[in-house]
């Protein structure tokens, strides 16, 4: 392990912890300024105070910068093109954006079964509007397979129009045509703002004379290099972060479920026998359906900060915030405020949570007791939404393939979970949590900082994944997009390990990563049949670096 920086900017408050060798030196929490994420950022490495930026070997940043931009509908428009071929009806898929259908069909293997039309290509919808494109998606169906048409619109479109960004549906290499195009669109929709902000803060980090790289969590719980991250993989980090913070301080064995509250929202994740669960489909983020590898992690509207207000029924816990609590200077009733008044948390103003309380009871109920009885019911109210969400997600992750898998292997941990809580509201919710979920609970080290801590430690993930035809010589890659003629025989054995390994170590020195403890899967061969002859093979490699953690902290 080496001296890291680990920073997680949420919803409310900005979080930063200084780790040296496994140990946590210093700790920050500044208030998060949306409008501007690379100044939050700055204070918090400011806040640190650190004497010798010299000593800083890595700083991992986790940001909501993506997740904001496409939840807040923040995007420039994209004209989405696309390829899907005969045999399927997009009028029947929720598509939330625009797109406009074109002639050219691959089979799934990828041969062309009809070419690409470009007397169409004058119709464009720019075209109605009397003006040039700014940010175009192409997409085909089986381009994963064979992205010949998608290079051949492509290449029109850059000799007719020098200033237009394109990006192509092959890059993201996965089968699912409508994820891969919602994510082909939303990744360019969201790649100007991300540059801009990464341009920024590389240089304002410099200006500091830390000359540490800068990385980014992902969704997936792994880390990358600031320049070489899809944008999009960048959304979900805040909820990833918090169980990479889990496995740094329990045991290699543990099930654990985790209940990160903040202030905006609660985050919720699960680990199995010390691997955190993923998910089985891509990451949904608002209307879109995406490719995006995530950990099986969900957020709830409900935190410390979600406005309380009055009615019929005594009072109403919103999904929304308004700023801090009350009794930290904000405008609206909390739960932080319950929680400060019945000392179950040191900060804040106790008068003014009192206040607070007072102004949704009427006159005759502004007493201590109609006080304490107010709280525990925001308190409670705020504990049994927490775990009807848990108790659903529960039901939800014992679909997932992996869970089933870890269920056979592990047939007697199977009911041995505890619960991990964190968060700034951690310490006055835990117990209360853990009488209504009736499992063990835990209260992290150093919660109110526990998301920074998990940025910190986190490690890079890494998957490479290929597929070969060898009957007609073609091979793709799931993660890169690439393709390419298969060199090799039509029957090959030995050979696709030395192919795997090349990819791997061209795809890890492309991100500027360190590979350890690579996982292989073993091979798939299917035999390609012809007038009962074989005549070729379909074959299948991955390898795998699983999301985790450099090591534990040293408590």
């Amino acid at each position: 392990m080496s001296c890291r920086v680990g920073i997680d900017v949420g919803g409310t408050y900005t979080d930063a912890v200084y780790v040296d060798h496994g140990q946590i030196l210093r700790t920050a929490k500044v208030p998060t300024r949306e409008e501007n994420l690379v100044e939050t950022i700055l204070d918090a490495l400011k806040t640190l105070t650190l004497d010798n930026v010299k000593t800083i070997d890595q700083i991992t940043v986790s940001t909501t910068l993506v997740t904001n931009a496409i939840l807040q509908k923040r995007l420039p428009s994209v004209d989405l093109l696309l390829f899907p071929g005969n045999g399927m009806s997009l009028n029947a898929l929720p598509w939330p954006v625009q797109y406009s259908e074109l002639s050219g069909e691959m089979d799934f293997r990828g041969r062309e079964v009809r070419p690409s039309d470009p007397s169409e290509w004058k119709q464009f919808p720019w075209v109605k509007r009397s003006g040039n494109p700014e940010l175009v998606a192409i997409v085909g169906k089986f381009s994963h397979r064979n992205n010949l048409h998608e290079i051949q619109l492509a290449d029109y479109l850059k000799k007719s129009y020098p200033n237009c960004q394109i990006a192509l549906g092959h890059e993201w290499g996965q089968a699912n045509f409508y994820r891969r195009s919602l994510t082909t669109c939303l990744n360019l929709g969201v790649t100007g703002l991300y540059h801009q902000f990464a341009q920024q803060l590389q240089a304002a980090v410099s200006d500091l004379k830390i000359q540490a790289p800068i990385l980014i969590l992902k969704a997936d719980g792994g880390s990358l290099p600031l320049p070489k991250l899809r944008p999009i993989h960048s959304i979900y980090s805040g909820p990833a972060a918090s169980v990479l913070a889990a496995l740094t301080q329990s045991e290699p064995s543990d099930s654990s479920i985790i209940v990160d509250i903040g202030g905006t929202t609660t985050d919720l994740g699960l680990i199995l026998s010390g691997t955190p669960l993923l998910s089985s489909r891509g990451a949904q983020i608002g209307p879109y359906s995406t490719l995006v590898r995530s950990l099986a992690v969900r957020s709830i509207p409900v935190g410390g900060d979600s406005v309380v207000r009055p009615s019929e029924q005594g009072f109403v816990l919103e999904n929304y915030r308004l700023g801090p609590a009350y009794c930290l200077g904000g405008k609206a009733l909390t739960p932080t405020d319950a929680l400060r008044y019945l000392e179950l948390i040191d900060y804040g103003n106790k008068n003014l949570a009192e206040e607070a309380l007072a102004s949704i009871l009427p006159s005759e109920r502004r007493t201590p007791e109609f006080y304490r009885k107010l709280a525990r019911e925001i308190i409670d109210t705020v504990v049994d939404r927490i775990s009807e969400a848990v108790d659903s997600l529960k039901r939800e992750w014992q679909e997932e393939p992996a869970y089933k898998v870890w269920e056979v292997l592990h047939p007697h941990e199977a009911r041995t979970f505890k619960t991990l809580v964190s968060g700034g509201g951690a310490q006055g919710l835990a117990k209360a949590l853990g009488k209504r979920l009736e499992i063990p609970v835990q209260l992290g080290v150093y919660p109110e900082v526990s998301n920074a801590l998990g940025a910190a430690m986190a490690r890079p993930t890494f998957d490479c994944t290929f597929h070969i035809d060898t009957y007609i010589k073609r091979y793709h890659v799931e993660e890169t997009g690439e393709q390419g003629k298969w060199q090799g025989s039509p029957r090959p054995y030995r050979e696709v390990e030395g192919f795997l390994d090349g990819l791997v170590q061209k795809q890890a020195e492309y991100l500027g990563i360190e590979i350890q403890d690579l996982e292989k899967e073993p091979f798939d061969f299917f035999p390609i049949v012809q007038n009962y002859q074989s005549v070729g093979q379909i074959i299948r490699g991955a390898a795998h670096l699983r999301p985790g953690v450099i090591g534990r902290v040293v408590k």
